[in-house]
């Protein structure tokens, strides 16, 4: 995302356990739902 049109952006440099990238994914189809 960028502040001139919206959205959001996610930057994973560290190990990032499975539970956390699975909840940011359910989060990214649930605003491609609501945003589209």
């Amino acid at each position: 995302g960028h502040r001139s049109v919206g959205g959001f952006r996610a930057s994973i440099y560290n190990a990032t356990p499975l539970e956390g990238v699975q909840l940011l994914a359910e989060l990214m189809r649930d605003f491609e739902r609501r945003m589209s």
